[in-house]
């Protein structure tokens, strides 16, 4: 646009409009501008973040397969390899006439005994032959008397690293903690910082097969197979004449399909995760449109000034758009580096969440960054700005000019028929119904997500029709409270039910966020507390186990003569077992196994309260005679499994094919628990280990005395928890807290950006009210009620919201809790409503609407009269 009045079209000439008329009016309200901009960068550094997160885990996973592998071909495991099998399986595949070389692993979880927090991968290889020893890279120069030193079982090699940190040299020797019990050992050699030992951050030990198979209590077994073929060998027919060659149970895989396996395991957490920042994005999209409507509309005067010298609407079109995206490419530019560095934060505590719900364990020891996704996520969040200013800039630009000039900027916002806002929430909450209905029909995530997201969105669109529903009500309650105060501010807040509504929605927003993933919380820890508190799993006077686990909350395994130690105590009863194996397959599933003793199965555990299909007491009958098995009501649900069908498990010695005797609430693994007798473990699993002994002590024994004559008779040869139930419960509960505590993170990120984005609209409005509290003040009003009457009507903004917010809230969290959670983790938790989180975000929002109110209405009373008049 030129002085006379010309206008041009092209680029230079938007790009002074830009500099000479956007960049003054954006400095004028570097708070707003500042807002648009940090929305975008929060909701660009979630997608970062979480995106980097989830691809980092996996690829360290495959980064694992691939190092563990070394130059093999081919993987011999049971299921994912999580569970042992017998070693005869290392002859049928060296018979091969194409295999090379078939280097068997033993693996399992030690720890130092001195700080069992510390834990180590521990790696069985045979060792012993030269051909073998090179695919462990060990730092020295003389292999054979390494191969010499591994033929004492007391030989261990260990990283830099941990030596570094424990000042540990060659020749010292390091107290372990393992199933077997307390064991010093000998450092042997270093391995050094590449292959298996860089994928697993140091946390790795090698001995010798036999040694480690001893150690492990996996005597004559095996969890791994890496097959090393001869050159020219077809990978696939090897493979094929292997799986003929090997029992059933047992697959034959390349090591990158592993990595797929674990891709697969992964998905639904994966999946909870883009539900929760969903959740956090539609929060802080809204901020952005609102804070840019409101903003186009205070500037709507300077941009009428424009048309009447000359400018065409569409051109200020261009330049409003303009403007969004150059905002837009700041806020991302911002974004994407704060999302690197908040994935690299998270990083840790989301590996954490996924070790402890998956038992497994995720050092992920550097990020996977995609150039292309972050292209993606930049364009997203550049249109996603531009998207957000369409409608204002469209709206802003269609003006009549002088209309503009007389108006006062709340008369210039775009105001939708109330009607018209309940068909659109009527509608989005229809589609929210029926892809919630498709969720469960169809088992699918994505359409939860999609549901529970549109049913959050749904409140802003309800927002204004509720406002001017209950403006009559209100008006008379407020006049009620405060006669003179309360009848100005209800007429400044139903004046504009538009403006009320968007605050009230913007508050609904942060509370629904909040009161979601407080309730999810709270539901997990009660249901899963209850579980363990009443169930047979924890059922006795004392909880023996190990101080260290195999990654989440399940413990190491312990020797079975444990418990016939602690069993000929003074005072004891009887001692009880509890071992669980995860990583079986079931399906294409990964589920867990568990095997209960006897007491345990006949005790409350399985009581009426558990079962949701099936007689209690015929069930326990058959686990307790071997011939039935209970499996979780996810895994029933998911394979449509009833009382009465057969299920078959792939064990390392044959299928075992038991009647399903009940199907019950179960919160031991996420994708499904098949519970059965733990005779059937040491027939078919060849598994004599346990992870857990309930001890129960003769009644005239006080409990102390038992756990410290336990302590004594035990405490020099294994690090143990000895707890009581209540003790134990409190321990789920911790690792509960540590699994999800990455969304108190991300919470707080959205919370900040809304809180801010309310702030902002509270001050705006009344900030643009000046002249007319001078005017009040000019008839007789004193500052006082003023300033109350600026303060109620903060007060009833929040109050709305917060009812609001609460509402919507309890619904949301429902969904969550009561059907996606199901589909995403498998568990079926009972619905706690977090009351006192609840109460804590409520005084958050009442604490910040009445802060701003009354801190914009003592600055506009601050001023002259005579100032406030002149305000334009």
């Amino acid at each position: 646009m030129t002085p006379q009045g010309q206008t041009h079209t092209g680029a230079p000439t938007m790009l002074r409009l830009l500099r000479r008329v956007s960049a003054g009016q954006l400095r004028a309200s570097r708070g707003r501008t500042a807002l648009v901009v940090g929305g975008i960068g929060v909701g660009v550094s979630l997608i970062v973040a979480i995106n980097i997160i989830n691809v980092s885990v996996l690829d360290n996973f495959r980064r694992t397969i691939e190092a563990v592998a070394g130059p093999a071909q081919l993987q011999v495991a049971l299921g994912v390899g999580e569970v042992g099998f017998a070693e005869s399986a290392i002859d049928v595949v060296r018979a091969d006439l194409d295999v090379k070389t078939a280097v068997p692993l033993a693996r399992g979880t030690i720890s130092l005994a001195e700080d069992p927090a510390e834990t180590l991968q521990l790696f069985g290889a045979d060792l012993v032959a030269e051909e073998e020893l090179g695919y462990y890279p060990i730092s020295t120069t003389n292999r054979k008397e390494i191969s010499v030193w591994l033929q004492d079982p007391r030989s261990i090699l260990i990283t830099p690293e941990l030596a570094a940190r424990r000042g540990l040299q060659v020749g010292h020797t390091i107290d372990l903690s393992t199933p077997t019990g307390l064991q010093t050992l000998t450092v042997r050699g270093l391995l050094e910082a590449k292959g298996v030992a860089a994928a697993l951050g140091g946390q790795l030990a090698i001995m010798d097969l036999p040694a480690a198979q001893i150690l492990l209590s996996k005597e004559r077994k095996v969890d791994q197979i890496d097959v090393v073929l001869r050159d020219g060998a077809d990978v696939d027919t090897v493979r094929q004449r292997l799986e003929k060659a090997l029992p059933a149970s047992l697959g034959v895989t390349r090591p990158e399909q592993r990595g797929e396996q674990y891709e697969r395991i992964l998905a639904s957490f994966q999946t909870l995760l883009t539900g929760f920042s969903l959740l956090c994005l539609v929060a802080g999209i809204y901020i952005v449109y609102n804070t840019t409507s409101t903003g186009a509309a205070h500037r709507a005067r300077s941009m009428a000034g424009l048309l009447i010298i000359g400018a065409e609407s569409k051109h200020l079109f261009r330049l409003l758009i303009l403007e969004a995206l150059v905002l837009g490419i700041v806020g991302t530019v911002i974004g994407i580096p704060c999302g690197i560095v908040l994935a690299q934060l998270l990083t840790g505590m989301v590996s954490e969440s996924m070790g402890i719900i998956f038992q497994l364990r995720f050092p992920v020891e550097r990020l996977a960054i995609s150039p292309a996704q972050l292209v993606v996520t930049a364009l997203c969040g550049v249109g996603a700005a531009v998207f957000a200013s369409f409608f204002a800039a469209r709206r802003i630009a269609a003006l009549e000019p002088l209309d503009v000039m007389r108006a006062e900027a709340a008369r210039l916002e775009h105001r939708t028929p109330a009607r018209r806002l309940v068909l659109w929430w009527l509608a989005l909450v229809a589609v929210s119904v029926v892809a919630l209905v498709l969720e469960v029909r169809l088992q699918s995530t994505a359409w939860g997500n999609f549901g529970s997201t549109l049913w959050f969105a749904s409140s802003i669109v309800i927002a204004i029709p509720l406002v001017t529903a209950v403006a009559t009500i209100l008006s008379r309650l407020l006049v009620r409270v405060s006669p003179a105060a309360g009848r100005v501010a209800a007429e400044s807040l139903f004046r504009s039910p538009t403006r009320t509504g968007v605050t009230v929605a913007a508050v609904t927003l942060v509370l629904t966020v909040g009161l979601t993933f407080a309730s999810l919380l709270e539901s997990l820890r009660r249901s899963a507390s209850k579980y363990y508190a009443e169930g047979g799993f924890l059922a006795g006077d004392l909880v023996v186990s190990a101080v260290s686990t195999e990654g989440g909350w399940l413990e190491t395994p312990l020797p079975e003569r444990v418990a016939d130690e602690i069993e000929r105590l003074p005072g004891v009863r009887a001692v009880e077992i509890a071992r669980a194996l995860p990583g079986q397959i079931y399906r294409d599933d990964r589920v867990t196994v568990l095997g209960l003793t006897d007491g345990l199965l006949t005790s409350s555990h399985y009581g009426p309260q558990w079962y949701r299909y099936g007689d209690p007491f015929n069930a326990a009958a058959a686990l307790t005679a071997g011939t039935g098995a209970n499996v979780s009501l996810a895994l029933a649900q998911r394979y449509g499994l009833q009382v009465g069908d057969t299920i078959t498990l792939e064990t390392p010695t044959e299928p075992l094919r038991l009647p399903i005797a009940g199907v019950v609430y179960d919160y031991m693994a996420d994708r499904g628990t098949v519970t059965v007798n733990r005779r059937l473990l040491v027939d078919y699993w060849k598994e004599e280990t346990v992870n857990r002994l309930s001890v129960f002590a003769e009644p005239a024994t006080p409990i102390e005395t038992v756990r410290a004559a336990i302590g004594r008779q035990l405490g020099n040869r294994y690090r143990l928890k000895i707890l009581l139930p209540g003790e134990m419960v409190d321990y789920h509960v911790e690792h509960i807290n540590r699994a999800f505590a990455f969304t108190d993170a991300i919470q707080l990120l959205i919370i900040v950006i809304t809180v801010a984005g309310i702030f902002d609209l509270l001050v705006a409005a009344i900030w643009e009210r000046r002249r007319e509290l001078a005017l009040w003040r000019v008839i007789g009003a004193d500052q006082r009620t003023v300033r109350r009457s600026v303060v109620i009507e903060s007060a009833t903004i929040g109050c709305l919201g917060a009812l609001l917010g609460t509402a919507v809230g309890l619904v949301t969290a429902w969904i969550w809790i009561g059907v996606n959670f199901r589909y995403l983790l498998g568990f079926y938790l009972d619905y706690h409503l977090a009351l006192g989180a609840n109460v804590q975000y409520v005084g958050l929002v009442l604490g910040m609407t009445i802060l701003a109110g009354y801190s914009a209405a003592r600055y506009a009373t601050a001023q002259s009269v005579l100032e406030g008049i002149r305000t334009e």
